[in-house]
């Protein structure tokens, strides 16, 4: 849903409001773990630098799935780099820049072609996904790609984007923590994961949030602070 929360949850009342989402869905949590920052302590970005930064994710994206395909030609290099432009994007990050370039190794591009996860996430700051749901599925990738490729330029994406606020971004960033502090657990145990969590979803997700507020200090799209 769109637009704010209703109200400004205080660090520990955000983190009960998650623990009972936990306990609703029947995924294990632990008290001790921190609350994560006051929206006062946070980085609140711009509509614009988060549609830049979903835009050149996207696109590096589709790199990555291509190099997967073994279609990714030159002129499939020079057509991406005609979109970046189209866009007026051209603030890649070192990996983005590495698979448009026809750089690194299988791993690499595995690990951007999971980015569309991180990237739903943007598109949900933006106002154009409608909720984060239960991270246990992958992305809608038509959706996924068609949000920026119906709109012909920067000006026309930036036109339907609705930025939600720093509270609501908050929220989902304290519960994809412990979500993602959930999947450790059970994979330390050797256990199922718990309500069918996709721990890869997981975590990308947890990675793009804490990104949008980020809390690492590093401003680092590539290596975000994932730890639980």
């Amino acid at each position: 849903m769109n637009g704010s929360s209703q109200t400004s949850l205080t660090p520990e009342a955000r983190k009960q409001a998650s623990i009972a989402r936990l306990q609703a869905a029947g995924i294990p949590y632990i008290e001790h773990l921190p609350m994560i920052e006051d929206a006062s302590e946070v980085r609140v970005r711009s509509a614009e630098e988060i549609a830049r930064r979903a835009i050149a994710c996207l696109f590096a994206i589709q790199a990555a799935c291509d190099r997967q395909a073994g279609q990714y030609t030159p002129d499939t290099a020079r057509w991406c780099q005609e979109l970046l432009e189209q866009y007026g994007v051209d603030e890649l990050t070192h990996q983005e820049a590495r698979i448009l370039g026809n750089e690194g190794g299988e791993q690499d591009v595995v690990n951007m072609v999971w980015k569309y996860e991180a990237y739903w996430v943007l598109l949900w700051a933006l106002g154009v996904v409608e909720e984060l749901d239960l991270p246990d599925h992958a992305i809608d990738c038509d959706f996924a790609i068609q949000a920026v490729a119906q709109h012909a330029d920067f000006a026309t994406f930036m036109a339907q984007a609705k930025l939600r606020d720093i509270t609501s971004i908050l929220d989902e960033a304290d519960l994809i923590y412990r979500y993602h502090w959930a999947c450790v657990d059970a994979r330390l145990k050797q256990a199922p994961m718990p309500a069918g969590l996709n721990p890869s979803v997981v975590m990308e997700r947890h990675a793009a949030l804490n990104w949008l507020i980020d809390n690492d200090g590093q401003d680092d799209w590539d290596n975000p602070d994932v730890s639980t």
